[in-house]
């Protein structure tokens, strides 16, 4: 049997990437139904151990908004004459949304208007249409200029939605937004519960950061730049390590005390 036999696929990514940058080795701990167990133990230089805590962070409803759009291989069929793109922000908004996208979008492309806001308003108005823009977590945009019988593959591009504004490219937001998130995820506090049982020299707590995880200020900038946080993570004392791998990011950061941060980039080697 491998030594990782029984994790995730996402556990075992996290083991190679502090076994390659630690140079450590990492065991499967958390299997074979043992109760309360960290995930994994890396042995270190000098026959010091860590334990190692793996999960991922995500607004709530995203995991399982991007699991149900990935079924439909993010294509909904068009009713009309145009390509769309829709965005979801939330499961429960997704299943109204797909009930009756095809009467919104074909009220739009009678009206000739790309944007559903923009016959949203009067009163009158059709109440599934009014919900879309007033109400969900929704988004939905037309192309009059790209005609579906024109198209390859026909059909209205759907995706999570992600978000936009301001891009902070000192991250000074960063604490306060990772210890909201943490707030928000009721599962965060379990793994650090097993960590502060774990009986090792270390304790490292490693998250795979969904981009809905932390405010777009946040979050792009920690994926498509080399800015590291300036601040200590909120974390428990007991806790001496923090690895965050950001969605669709060539890097991982971690941090320790006394260094602070710095980036690693397990994925050029």
């Amino acid at each position: 049997m491998s030594r990782l036999d029984g994790l995730t696929r996402q556990e075992r990514e996290a083991c190679l990437i502090a076994e390659r940058a630690l140079g450590a080795v990492a065991q499967a701990c958390d299997v074979g139904g043992r109760q309360g167990a960290v995930d994994a133990m890396l042995t270190l230089h000098h026959g010091r151990t860590a334990a190692f805590e793996i999960t991922n962070l995500a607004a709530e409803g995203a995991l399982h908004t991007a699991s149900l759009l990935a079924r439909d291989q993010h294509r909904w069929p068009l009713p009309g004459d145009w390509f769309w793109s829709i965005e979801v922000g939330s499961p429960k908004d997704l299943r109204r949304l797909k009930r009756y996208y095809k009467k919104i979008i074909l009220m739009c492309e009678r009206q000739g208007v790309e944007h559903p806001e923009q016959i949203a308003w009067p009163q009158s108005a059709d109440p599934d249409l009014q919900w879309l823009v007033q109400q969900s977590s929704c988004n939905m945009i037309g192309d009059s200029g790209q005609l579906a019988k024109n198209m390859s593959q026909p059909g209205a591009l759907v995706f999570p939605t992600s978000g936009g504004g301001f891009v902070d490219e000192s991250m000074s937001g960063f604490a306060d937004a990772l210890t909201a998130a943490f707030q928000e995820n009721a599962h965060i506090a379990p793994h650090f519960e097993k960590l502060a049982k774990a009986e090792a020299d270390e304790r490292h707590l490693f998250i795979a950061l969904h981009e809905s995880a932390l405010p777009f200020s946040i979050s792009t900038e920690l994926t498509f730049s080399e800015t590291r946080p300036r601040e200590p993570p909120p974390l428990p004392d007991y806790i001496t390590h923090l690895w965050l791998a950001p969605a669709f990011s060539r890097r991982v950061l971690l941090w320790c005390q006394p260094e602070g941060w710095r980036n690693l980039y397990p994925f050029d080697e």
